[in-house]
């Protein structure tokens, strides 16, 4: 018995019923289960319909699935010979999910897919606008929709039947959380942006529309405001940031940037529109990461000649987050865009489009990829919206980039991006390479670990009285930070070290 996990199979032996011990079926069950430590257990109406008819076949000896609930744990089955779980990280551009056999513990696969509700807008904001015209309910099934083909492609790749599901865990910013748990969310966008729901939800799979075991349980991570949901409290309980004895940092750039400083003592959390750097919406030939996505850009510095990085290495059809840091950097470092990133048009590379500086990252007879003054500029933008965002946070609390020896990196900003060139444009403060430590799916991370273990729920009780959630969007400082970070790395480049 695996009782750590949020559901686990147990096998039980009761005393036989005599003239001398004539306790009912469904206390004598409760009473061995709290011999064993499973304190405060609930057996519902379709358990207890069966559970006389399952002890007299068996001899009283009897296998169970238990899982946890809010308050206590509760039957969920008979006779398992496998209990799995999932844990479902539910992202803006991708939702990515973990099947675990919560008996052994043991992950036995990963996988991700697109979340189709990008054809209702490639953001959340764009999203919420749509629930405002109505079409709250039409989102929502197509999320559910999504995660629920994820759920029957992970099962099958695994040879599991979902009816074997007994526990899911789900992370997911406050707009997503509100789609799966179907809440309309178009008061979240509108000030004083306020959720229907903050706190933890436990419901059921059934009630839930998820195909998996009707009476599986589902735990949905609780939000810390309006842009700061429960996929940044699973960061937080994974990298332990309420368990550090001094200030660490953490950000989580997707869609949106999502900041977290704090220690045992205090946590902050806060959330800017500075994510578009990393996703698809800088350039047009932005792609999220796939076959053909150019992630990575070298330039060499004598003959200015480019060599690109492109996932499954077949010909490139775009450039993603981490690519498009990655040129902008060997752009400025090969001398092809000055400080402001203007492209110097006599050199290499450099060409016109429509009248426009551009530069061919890549030309073929079927293809041409260019990215242009436009683009550079607008990604400065968003790289400076970050780091500005990072600096006013932290002097917020009165310390400074150096006063942190830890800073955990997440999402797009913490797969695959290169430390140095991120730190050489001034998106990230200019510390220690040591000091940085990418976390890759975060979110998808804490609640694989809240599957396994379910003594953390108390942990996260414990985390959320901690968290003081900070709306940096009227924030008068932002933009006096704003000014210098336009530039690369800034104009002033003592900001990235203090």
């Amino acid at each position: 018995m695996n009782k750590k996990a949020l559901a686990f199979s147990c096998q039980v032996m009761l005393n036989v019923p005599s003239p001398d011990n004539k306790t009912a079926d469904a206390e004598r069950l409760k009473n061995k289960l709290e011999e064993l430590g499973l304190h405060d257990v609930s057996i519902p109406l379709h358990i207890l319909k069966n559970l006389p008819e399952e002890l007299r076949k068996n001899r009283f000896g009897v296998k169970l699935v238990v899982g946890r609930k809010k308050h206590g744990y509760e039957v969920q089955d008979f006779g398992r010979d496998n209990v799995y779980g999932l844990a479902i990280d539910i992202g803006s551009s991708n939702i990515a999910c973990s099947l675990f056999n919560l008996d052994s513990g043991e992950k036995a696969d990963t996988l991700a897919r697109e979340n189709s509700q990008v054809k209702f807008g490639s953001d959340v904001l764009s999203r919420v606008q749509r629930s405002m015209l109505g079409e709250s309910a039409l989102l929502a099934e197509e999320l559910l929709s999504c995660v629920n083909e994820l759920i029957g492609s992970i099962c099958r790749n695994n040879n599991v039947s979902p009816d074997d599901i007994f526990a899911i865990t789900v992370a997911g910013n406050t707009i997503m959380s509100h789609f799966f748990l179907g809440l309309d969310p178009r008061n979240i966008s509108v000030s004083p942006y306020i959720p229907a729901v903050n706190s933890a939800v436990f419901l059921y799979a059934g009630d839930a529309g998820v195909y998996v075991n009707k009476n599986a349980v589902i735990y949905v991570f609780p939000n810390a405001g309006s842009y700061v949901g429960g996929d940044i409290v699973s960061g937080i309980l994974f990298c332990g940031i309420y368990r550090e004895e001094e200030p660490v940092l953490f950000i989580d750039v997707g869609t949106n940037a999502e900041i977290t400083l704090g220690c045992r003592d205090w946590i902050m959390v806060g959330a800017g529109a500075a994510g578009p750097a990393l996703e698809d919406g800088i350039a047009g030939i932005g792609k999220r990461a796939a076959d053909g996505t150019i992630s990575g850009v070298r330039i060499d510095r004598g003959t200015k000649d480019i060599s690109l990085e492109v996932i499954s290495g077949i010909e490139p059809v775009g450039i993603c987050g981490s690519g498009m840091t990655d040129l902008v950097s060997e752009l400025f470092s090969s001398g092809i865009i000055d400080q402001a990133g203007e492209f110097i048009e006599s050199a290499k590379g450099v060409t016109d489009r429509d009248g426009e500086k551009a530069y061919m990252l890549f030309g073929s007879e079927d293809r041409k990829l260019l990215v242009s003054q436009r683009e550079i500029k607008n990604f400065l933008l968003s790289k400076a919206a970050m780091f500005a965002f990072l600096y006013v946070f932290v002097r917020s609390v009165g310390l400074t980039f150096s006063d942190l020896k830890k800073i955990y990196i997440a999402g797009a900003l913490g797969c695959g991006i290169n430390l140095e060139h991120a730190v050489n444009i001034g998106m990230l403060p200019d510390l220690p390479k040591e000091r940085f430590m990418p976390v890759g799916n975060s979110s998808l991370g804490g609640a694989e670990r809240l599957l396994l273990d379910e003594s953390l729920l108390h942990e996260i009780e414990n985390i959320m009285p901690m968290i003081t959630y900070r709306e940096m969007n009227e924030d008068p400082d932002l933009m006096n930070a704003l000014r210098g970070a336009l530039f690369i790395p800034h104009t002033e480049p003592s900001m990235l070290k203090e």
